[in-house]
C-alpha cells in the first residue's frame, strides 16, 4: 500500500490454502471505523450495521472456489427528491468463483455466457471484506427515495410535451 492509496474500508483476508474439501463459513462484521470508511466511499450519510455470512466450497474437480454469501446492512441514505436522511435495510444474497490457475491467453476463450467467469485469486487470497464491501453497492438504491417522497405535480407523469426545454424552443420557432 502506497501512502496515496488508502488500504480498502473493510477488509477480511481469506488464505484460501486453509481450504480443503470441506466448506467454510465465515461471518464477517464491520467495526464502527470500518462502517464510516465505508459510509464515505458508498456516499451515504452513514452505515449503522453490515454483517456478512459467507460459505466457501473447493470443487473436487476444478479446484475452483465458490463462494455463497448473504449481507444485511442497515444504511442512511440521503433522499434524491426531498434531499432529506432516511434509514433503510439492505439484504442481499450473492455467489462468485474464484480460480487461482492463470488464463491462457493464448488460446480461443468459450465463456459461458449465463455464468461469469471465475476470478483470479491473487497472492493465495480472497479479501472477503472487499467482495461484501463491493455487493453492498450493487445492493444499494441509486436513487434512495424516502418513504412518500414525490415529485412535484410540475414534475409527475402528465404531459411531457409542455414541460419539456425543447417545449419552450419550439413556441419560439413557430412564433406562439
Amino acid at each position: 500500500m502506497s501512502p496515496t492509496q488508502p488500504g480498502p474500508e473493510f477488509s477480511r483476508p481469506f488464505a484460501t490454502d486453509r481450504l480443503g474439501f470441506t466448506p467454510v463459513t465465515e461471518t464477517l462484521r464491520a467495526t464502527a471505523e470500518e462502517r464510516q470508511r465505508l459510509a464515505t466511499r458508498l456516499d451515504l450519510v452513514s452505515l449503522d450495521d453490515l454483517t456478512a455470512t459467507l460459505t466457501l466450497a473447493r470443487n473436487r474437480d476444478t479446484g475452483v472456489i465458490h463462494l455463497e454469501g448473504r449481507l444485511v446492512a442497515d444504511v442512511v441514505q440521503t433522499c434524491v427528491v426531498s434531499l432529506v436522511s432516511f434509514p433503510s435495510h439492505v439484504e442481499d444474497s450473492f455467489d462468485a468463483d474464484f480460480t487461482s490457475d492463470p488464463i491462457d491467453t493464448d488460446h480461443e476463450i468459450l465463456f459461458d455466457m449465463e455464468n461469469e467467469p471465475p476470478e483470479a485469486i491473487l497472492g493465495g487470497t480472497i479479501d472477503l471484506g472487499e467482495l461484501v464491501a463491493q455487493y453492498l453497492s450493487l445492493a444499494l438504491d441509486p436513487y434512495p427515495r424516502a418513504p412518500g417522497a414525490a415529485l412535484d405535480s410540475e414534475w409527475a407523469e402528465g404531459d411531457r410535451e409542455t414541460r419539456s426545454p425543447f417545449a419552450a424552443l419550439k413556441s419560439l420557432r413557430t412564433g406562439s
